[in-house]
C-alpha cells in the first residue's frame, strides 16, 4: 500500500506582514485549489491512499468535494481535532508517518515546514510555498508537486538521487533539545511574543542560520548579503548586529530592502555549539517569535544535518520519466 500525505496550513500567508510590508495574501480559495491539484497529481501516479490533515477552515473537505469519481486512490482525512495552531501540523505529520505515508506535501511557509519537521523528519517532504518568509519551501506547480510526491511514495525513483537531508538549528537547555528551526534562530531584544511575526530589524541582536541566501526573503537574507550559505554547505553562519565596519543590505520583507549594521559574523561548523550573547531575549525561530530566554538559563544552539528529507521536484519527475514511469503500452 502506498500513500501520500497533504498538510495545508490555513493560516499561512495571512500574518501581520501584509500590513507592514507588501506581502501577497494567499486566501483559502487559492489554498483549496492548491490542495485539489496536489490530490489530482498524486492520484495520477497510482498511489493507493491520499491522507489529508483536517483544519478549522475545512480546506481538505472542500478540496475533495466533487472529486470522488475522478480519483482512483482512497482519500482519508485524519481523525484528529484541529486546534487551529502549529500543533495541528506537528500531530498530522506524526500520524501520517505512523500510517506509512511514503511522502508528505506541505502547503505553507517556513513556520509550517518547521511544525511538520517537529512531528516527523523521516518521511520525505515536498514543501510548497504559500507563507511570507519562504526560504525553506519552494514555488512550484501543485499538480507537479503531487506527481513528484506520488513517484517518491511509490519508490519509482531512486530516493538517494532525488531526496536530500537538510540542516536544522537545534536549541538546547542544559544539554536537552528544547526546540528547533530549519532556517534561522534569531535573538530579539524583546520580552513579549505579541504578533509572533518579526518585522522590526531594531529588535534583532544575533542570529544563527543554516542557510543564508541573498536571493531569498527573510531575516536569513541579512547573513546572505555578507556571507552566503547554501542548503548543501556543511556549515552555517552566525552574526551579531550593531555598530561595526559592515552594513548589510537585504530584502528582509516583501518589498522592504533595508541596511543592518553587523558587528561580527563567522562561519559555524556542523555540531559547533553557540552560546547566546544576549542573556535575556526572545528567540524567533524561522521568522516567528517562539521562545523566551531568561538570565541564568543554559541555552545553546548548534547546526546539524538531521533535518527533514526534502524531495527535489524537478529531479523526481525527470527521473521518473527517464525510467518510463509515465509511458504505458497500447
Amino acid at each position: 500500500m502506498t500513500s501520500v500525505g497533504i498538510i495545508a496550513n490555513p493560516a499561512a500567508g495571512k500574518d501581520i506582514r501584509r500590513l507592514v510590508a507588501y506581502a501577497s495574501l494567499t486566501g483559502n480559495r487559492e489554498k483549496i485549489d492548491l490542495v485539489r491539484r496536489v490530490v489530482l497529481g498524486a492520484d495520477s501516479t497510482g498511489v493507493d491512499t491520499i491522507l489529508l490533515m483536517p483544519d478549522y477552515s475545512g480546506l481538505a473537505h472542500q478540496a475533495l468535494a466533487g472529486l470522488g469519481e475522478k480519483l482512483r486512490a482512497a482519500t482519508v482525512i485524519l481523525d484528529m481535532n484541529a486546534m487551529g495552531n502549529q500543533e495541528d501540523s506537528t500531530r498530522a505529520a506524526a500520524m501520517m508517518a505512523e500510517m506509512g505515508a511514503g511522502c508528505i506535501v506541505t502547503i505553507g511557509g517556513d513556520g509550517t515546514s518547521r511544525a511538520v519537521a517537529k512531528g516527523d523528519r523521516s518521511v520525505p517532504v515536498v514543501p510548497l510555498s504559500t507563507g511570507t518568509n519562504n526560504v525553506f519551501p519552494v514555488m512550484a506547480e501543485a499538480t507537479v508537486a503531487g506527481i513528484a510526491a506520488g513517484v517518491v511514495s511509490r519508490r519509482a525513483v531512486d530516493l538517494e538521487r532525488v531526496v536530500s537531508t537538510h540542516k536544522r538549528v537545534i536549541i538546547t537547555e542544559d544539554g536537552r533539545e528544547k526546540d528547533m528551526a530549519l532556517v534561522d534562530a534569531v535573538a530579539l531584544d524583546q520580552a513579549f511574543v505579541g504578533a509572533r511575526a518579526v518585522w522590526s530589524l531594531s529588535e534583532i541582536k544575533e542570529m544563527l542560520c543554516t542557510r543564508a541566501q541573498p536571493d531569498s526573503i527573510g531575516l536569513s537574507s541579512i547573513g546572505g548579503s555578507i556571507y552566503p550559505v547554501s542548503p548543501e554547505d556543511d556549515f552555517g553562519v552566525y552574526l551579531k548586529t550593531g555598530d561595526g565596519k559592515f552594513r548589510a543590505r537585504a530584502a528582509v520583507l516583501p518589498g522592504i530592502v533595508q541596511e543592518v549594521g553587523i558587528s561580527e559574523y563567522r562561519r559555524v561548523a556542523l555540531g559547533e555549539e553557540v552560546r547566546l550573547a544576549e542573556k535575556s531575549c526572545l528567540l524567533a525561530l524561522d521568522g516567528e517569535r517562539e521562545l523566551k530566554v531568561h538570565p541564568g538559563e543554559d541555552i545553546r544552539l548548534r547546526i546539524e544535518r538531521d533535518g527533514p528529507r526534502v524531495v527535489d521536484i524537478t529531479k523526481a519527475v525527470r527521473l521518473a520519466a527517464a525510467n518510463g514511469f509515465f509511458v504505458s503500452n497500447q
